[in-house]
């Protein structure tokens, strides 16, 4: 049933990576690679637009197959008519040296060893985690089993941890795909939480193979698939493994069109930050902070043209959220409860300042749940190579898009209406693997490759 699972998504994966395709005319094998990974999220996350936009409109469930396929098709016509369908591939890292081919087969050895890890827990907990039981899948469930009458699914009669406020990206391609294959099929959630680890893999991968070398893309994701952190959340079912894509995608395109000064990679970088608010909550603030950043690398005089292409791509995404608030009428769980006053009071309580601070300091410590702390072994590997200069200027602010994150997140613990305690032992860990990739990322693009350090050496 995995490979069944699989081939549902496979026409939106392949629509996706024709779009990317159409608006970004680099036919190097790494921009190749990098596409692959960057349409698997952009396939996804529009397919499962139109399938909310068809449920809307038309009575019944059914369609989604249908919707891949027009989308693909009308992709694959756009590709024929701007002559796009053939591919003058051209590589970069070849021959490969040495070191690049032992990176490169540690790399495979890793990836085989997270595929079965994840087979494995798969088998082990096919529901996935407490979340995903009792919010996604079960949303999903709901959504599925109520035919015409789908928008009872949101009663808060359901669950009352239910938050129906929760964006459809996920929820919808699950019951996408087991509207395709005609029953609940377990291994739906399986194939997608794993489907966007690999990508999250493939994009860190690509974006710094292109701007920096294969040796340093290598290392870098030989840290990610080997984070237990991340593996474990890949088998939790649950919307942060997407998000950490959405997340880590939007900031990659947004770098590579900062160097490129391509419009076209803009657009996609915007279609990705909202898709992130499609996926869960925290994309919303996302999307904020990649406007600001847009105004911090190109300046407020100069970014018109820049925020025209960047909400460009944010408008599809954002306008299916739109119609979901209004369709599906739910209160914030953070905000509705909470007072003006209350959020005043706890601004300027110094014990939640010590309280928050303290509970991340433990968990950055252990970010990604390492045996010792992933911080202090990058903070010396990175003292041991070197700071390289990066290229563009996007490149040089791109740690700003994590960072600002990281501030919103602190911030909501800040002003919670739930205990602080049980909040920060509930979500924090969580928070952090958000930010993760696009903070490793970051890193690679500012230490120097082993090439550099061998050279000296010779």
């Amino acid at each position: 049933m995995i490979l069944k699972s699989f081939a549902v998504f496979l026409p939106a994966l392949a629509a996706g990576f024709g779009l990317v395709h159409l608006i970004w005319k680099n036919d190097h094998g790494i921009a190749l690679i990098l596409k692959i990974f960057l349409g698997s999220g952009l396939g996804l996350g529009i397919t499962s637009c139109l399938y909310f936009l068809r449920l809307l409109l038309f009575p019944g469930q059914g369609g989604y197959l249908l919707i891949e396929c027009i989308f693909l098709t009308l992709i694959l016509i756009a590709l024929f008519v701007q002559k796009r369908i053939s591919l003058d591939i051209s590589p970069r890292f070849l021959p490969l040296s040495q070191i690049q081919i032992l990176l490169s087969l540690t790399v495979i050895l890793i990836g085989v060893v997270a595929i079965s890890f994840l087979l494995a827990y798969a088998r082990f907990a096919p529901h996935g985690d407490y979340d995903a039981q009792a919010i996604w899948n079960l949303r999903a469930r709901f959504i599925y089993r109520s035919g015409d009458a789908w928008e009872h699914a949101f009663s808060p009669l359901v669950n009352r941890n239910f938050h129906m406020d929760y964006p459809l990206l996920i929820p919808l391609s699950v019951v996408g795909g087991w509207n395709t294959l005609g029953s609940e099929v377990l291994r739906i959630p399986t194939v997608l939480s794993a489907l966007f680890f690999f990508s999250i893999a493939g994009v860190v991968f690509s974006v710094i193979a292109y701007l920096r070398t294969l040796s340093q893309a290598a290392l870098a994701v030989m840290i990610l698939l080997a984070t237990p952190g991340l593996l474990l959340f890949t088998t939790f079912q649950t919307a942060d493994i997407p998000l950490t894509y959405f997340f880590l995608a939007s900031a990659g395109l947004f770098v590579l069109a900062g160097k490129e000064n391509h419009r076209g990679l803009l657009v996609l970088s915007g279609m990705m930050a909202g898709f992130s608010a499609w996926t869960k909550n925290e994309g919303i603030p996302f999307v904020i902070v990649m406007i600001l950043y847009t105004s911090i690398v190109f300046g407020i005089l100069k970014a018109g043209r820049t925020f025209f292409s960047l909400l460009a791509g944010m408008s599809f995404p954002l306008l299916t959220i739109g119609l979901f608030k209004i369709v599906i009428s739910a209160n914030n769980d953070l905000f509705t409860s909470n007072a003006l006053s209350e959020i005043v009071s706890k601004v300027f309580d110094p014990t939640r300042y010590a309280q928050i601070l303290t509970h991340l300091t433990t968990e950055l410590f252990r970010l990604g749940n390492w045996p010792i702390s992933i911080i202090l072994v990058l903070f010396v590997y990175g003292a041991i190579m070197g700071i390289k200069r990066p290229g563009s200027f996007a490149e040089k602010f791109v740690w700003i898009i994590p960072l600002s994150q990281f501030v919103v997140y602190l911030l909501i613990y800040l002003i919670t209406p739930h205990d602080l305690e049980w909040h920060l032992n509930y979500s924090m860990s969580r928070l952090l693997i958000h930010l993760f990739p696009m903070a490793l990322c970051s890193f690679f693009l500012f230490v120097n490759p082993p090439e550099t350090v061998i050279n000296k050496v010779q």
